[in-house]
């Protein structure tokens, strides 16, 4: 019998599909060695929905991780939010077929559930045997200074401060009697709420910027200077342990979310600022980690993969560093901004020599959600399972088949469907719109105002006929089309909202993951809490 496969996932964080021109050296090899994916599409544009189907082969909501309001990913470590514990991931499965499984990097799919260590939602639960990283993400809070807490005034403390002194005041001046009684109790309401409102926000660096081995706090709050280094050797370190025995290794980048890093070895080396040196340093990693497999005569069996979790982040830039988010080159629209293309269409590459044909081009529509029935079917798990979304691309990579089976896909902002894309017979691909979310200020492409675009309410536009494009024609999603230049416009509405029917019929009990609140007695703690505090021993690395 033939060996099982070794699998290398690399996923990047935020990388817009134009940053790659393919792509950079590192991934200009692996693309130049395997299967460039051209229309590669995320679940989400956000990262804890499009990492919940990319680690389950379903749609997030299927898993109860979309959401309703503005808080659309998770946002604190201690909230009981997460991947649900009856979920299954290609982790598990691998594991049941033998597998030394292992994720290093970014996590974001929750930790705790009703206690401090119970640990119900961590990477170890849902098939990881070995976990190094964050088990939360890399956000601006971790470095000093580059955190922005804009926090509403009717509900902060200067609210509670404005009326306790204009209650003294009042008295002061005689205008009219405040009992003394009134103002010991606001006095003592002002400083609670002062507590509860900037407590966690304050100590954020120190509640989600953690470092975790398995299920141990090893570093809190972390260094960010020296993650990239640290998580690279981690990851190296796996596929050494294990070159003797099949394993997957998901290597979860915190780059090229911000803050930037910014690596010594790296600074001032790209023509395009921090962002640059930034992409340059992921391409040296990637290129590392197939050093690593190549090293070890593991090449012609492991089944390479280098994708981002969503488009980039448009919004993301100030006067100092100019642009931090990446850019997603013809297409429209970039993270969270629902089923723009720019938003859910990212790099797509597979390298395994003497199994996939060196420099082959697939321009059919592929999923991240493909990865889970692919490492199954590689992996020779036959085991019935659950409802899923994606679908083994092997006979895609391989040439053949000539046909993506993704007739139809369904994006997702947040809970709501937002459009659908149909790809019949022929080289047109059409995307439906039903609603589109207001970008701000007019006329901008993107919600600048608010940072990053939501879902609902007065946020989005509903359209009545739904906005349709030809991606094939128009990728850039510019020229809508009506009945008087399609012909197909009312087969195409038809089509869709038949698919639509079909899909929903497939969704049973599904609900939202709204759990967002910071819970202290689930806040992940090296130490006594709220005492945390400890760094990782690097000395033994």
């Amino acid at each position: 019998n033939t060996p099982n496969p070794n699998f290398v996932l690399m996923m990047v964080d935020d990388l817009g599909i134009g940053d790659v021109g393919c792509y950079a050296p590192s991934s200009y090899r692996l693309a130049s060695e395997g299967v460039k994916l051209t229309q590669h599409i995320a679940a989400a544009p956000l990262c804890t929905p499009s990492r919940s189907a990319f680690i389950t082969g379903r749609y997030a909501l299927r898993s109860g991780m979309g959401s309703t309001g503005r808080v659309q990913v998770v946002l604190f470590l201690a909230g009981s939010g997460g991947l649900p514990p009856s979920e299954t991931t290609f982790a598990k499965r691998l594991q049941q077929q033998g597998y030394t499984t292992g994720l290093v990097g970014k996590w974001h799919l929750g930790v705790n559930c009703e206690y401090r260590g119970d640990h119900c939602h961590h990477p170890n639960q849902h098939g990881f045997s070995y976990f190094y990283g964050l088990p939360f993400t890399l956000f601006n809070d971790c470095v000093p200074g580059e955190g922005l807490r804009e926090r509403p005034v009717c509900l902060s403390p200067v609210f509670f401060v404005c009326v306790l002194s204009f209650q003294v005041c009042v008295r002061l001046c005689g205008l009219f009697e405040v009992s003394l009684w009134l103002l010991v109790p606001l006095f003592f309401l002002c400083i609670l709420a002062t507590a509860v409102w900037y407590v966690p926000f304050i100590l954020l660096p120190t509640w989600n910027c953690i470092i975790m081995r398995n299920q141990e706090v090893i570093e809190q709050p972390m260094t960010v200077e020296t993650l990239p280094q640290r998580l690279l050797g981690e990851a190296q370190n796996f596929i050494k342990r294990n070159a003797d025995h099949p394993f997957l290794l998901f290597f979860s980048l915190a780059h090229i979310h911000t803050p930037m890093f910014k690596t010594p070895a790296f600074a001032g080396k790209s023509r395009h600022g921090r962002y640059g040196d930034n992409l340059e340093e992921v391409d040296w990693i990637i290129g590392k980690i197939t050093e690593t497999v190549d090293s070890l005569g593991l090449a012609s069996n492991t089944l390479m993969y280098f994708a981002s979790d969503h488009g980039g982040h448009l919004e993301d830039s100030d006067l100092q560093t100019g642009q931090k988010g990446g850019w997603n080159g013809i297409y429209k629209g970039g993270k969270a901004m629902g089923g723009w293309e720019g938003g859910i269409r990212v790099p797509g590459i597979f390298r395994w020599p003497g199994r996939l044909a060196a420099g082959k081009v697939v321009d059919e529509p592929t999923s991240l959600m493909d990865l889970y029935p692919t490492l199954k079917y590689l992996a020779k798990d036959t085991q019935p399972d659950r409802q899923l979304d994606g679908y083994n691309l092997m006979p895609l990579l391989e040439g053949k088949a000539a046909r993506s089976e993704h007739e139809f896909m369904f994006h997702y902002c947040g809970i709501y469907l937002n459009a659908v894309r149909w790809h019949p017979p022929g080289d047109s691909i059409f995307k439906v719109h039903f609603f589109t979310p207001n970008f701000s200020p007019p006329g901008a492409v993107g919600c600048y105002d608010t940072k990053v675009c939501l879902c609902h309410g007065e946020h989005v536009t509903h359209h009545t006929p739904p906005l349709v494009y030809d991606l094939f024609h128009d990728p850039s999603e510019s020229r809508p089309l009506t009945p008087d230049t399609e012909p197909r416009f009312a087969e195409i509405l038809e089509q869709t909202a038949k698919a639509v029917e079909r899909h929903k019929s497939t969704l049973t009990n599904e609900q939202a993951s709204d759990d967002i609140l910071w819970r202290p007695w689930l806040q992940p703690c090296c130490g006594t809490f709220p005492f945390c505090g400890c760094k990782e021993d690097t000395a033994q690395l």
